[in-house]
């Protein structure tokens, strides 16, 4: 009897062996071929020609306060860089207005917590009237560890220090060229919706629907998309995400006519465990009219990296460096 546990035990260890070998080669990709290559050429905007485009991860949250107009006039006029993509978050108040804002409250951005006395203030439970009145540049901290712009109240906020309206930034942006968008749906619910609907007419008022992917991490409004707005540019959802990356651990063919997205918009290596940021990964998607886009890259290192494997487009809040890196002076 007690052999017979001894030896059930070590069959049990090497069956668990076996399982953890095998899930970890799925999460590493091991699966894919290494020699995956393009099959075709894509020629969609979102698609690099060599070097990755430089995306500017909430219009570049390390040179100025996040998805403000000022950070916007930075990379749109900037003599020292330029970017290809503008990366950025969608809210809607209370009266139905687009603005852009990350978080799902003001509180770390803004001083609004000051202004109306409480925490916890979400965007749908204000206008934009209100809104208009703070200053997200409140939590803003420079490189050297400096606020420039706390503080700063009523007259003293420069006018592109404010929480924008959508298409004002979209108009600001066409006047200056043709810019790739990457605009992620921040409200889930109903409230979401209606902020889909929104943008999506408006993109196609604006006449540039096709070079903007729509994101959103709330797998209820990836679904709403992909009911509502078949035809939408959108990024592969939460749970779509998880399954594509199986598919690709696997190499299962897929048909490129019935993926719902058009991009994956993912992080890199990030989880250790499961490495999204391969070579293989982005021919697996190159091959099927995928483009490939990678957040939030800040180390210069992973951003040559990345972009020597064949990214499309690397999010980054220091595009600035970013250029300086993969475009100056080449």
């Amino acid at each position: 009897m007690k052999i017979f546990l001894i030896i059930a035990g070590i069959v049990l260890a090497l069956i668990l062996l076996a399982l953890f070998l095998l899930l970890y080669a799925l999460a590493a990709g091991h699966f894919i071929p290494k020699n995956l290559r393009n099959t075709g050429k894509n020629i969609s905007p979102l698609f690099a020609d060599g070097r990755a485009q430089i995306g500017a991860h909430r219009a570049g949250a390390g040179i100025a306060p996040e998805n403000t107009p000022m950070a916007f006039d930075i990379c749109l006029n900037s003599e020292d860089f330029e970017v290809h993509e503008l990366e950025f978050d969608l809210h809607m108040t209370k009266d139905g207005k687009l603005i852009i804002l990350h978080d799902p409250t003001l509180d770390r951005t803004t001083d609004a917590k000051e202004l109306f006395g409480r925490e916890n203030i979400f965007p749908k439970d204000l206008t934009y009237d209100e809104i208009s009145k703070l200053n997200p540049g409140e939590g803003f901290v420079t490189d050297s560890g400096e606020t420039p712009y706390k503080g700063l109240r009523g007259a003293d906020i420069p006018e592109g220090l404010r929480i924008p309206l959508l298409e004002e930034i979209i108009d600001k942006i066409e006047a200056k060229g043709k810019y790739l968008y990457s605009i992620d749906i921040k409200d889930s619910g109903e409230t979401g919706r209606r902020a889909a609907d929104a943008l999506i007419e408006l993109t196609k008022k604006k006449g540039i629907a096709d070079r903007v992917i729509v994101a959103t991490f709330n797998n209820d409004i990836t679904r709403y998309l992909t009911e509502k707005h078949p035809d939408t540019q959108r990024s592969i959802g939460v749970f779509e995400g998880i399954l594509f990356y199986f598919a690709c651990a696997f190499n299962i063919k897929k048909d490129k006519n019935k993926l719902p997205f058009k991009a994956v918009q993912l992080p890199a290596n990030q989880f250790k465990i499961i490495r999204l940021g391969t070579e293989r990964f982005i021919r697996y998607c190159h091959n099927l009219g995928i483009a490939v886009q990678y957040w939030t890259i800040d180390d210069v290192d992973e951003i040559k990296r990345l972009s020597d494997i064949g990214a499309d487009c690397i999010i980054t809040d220091i595009p600035d460096k970013m250029y300086d890196l993969l475009y100056k002076d080449k």
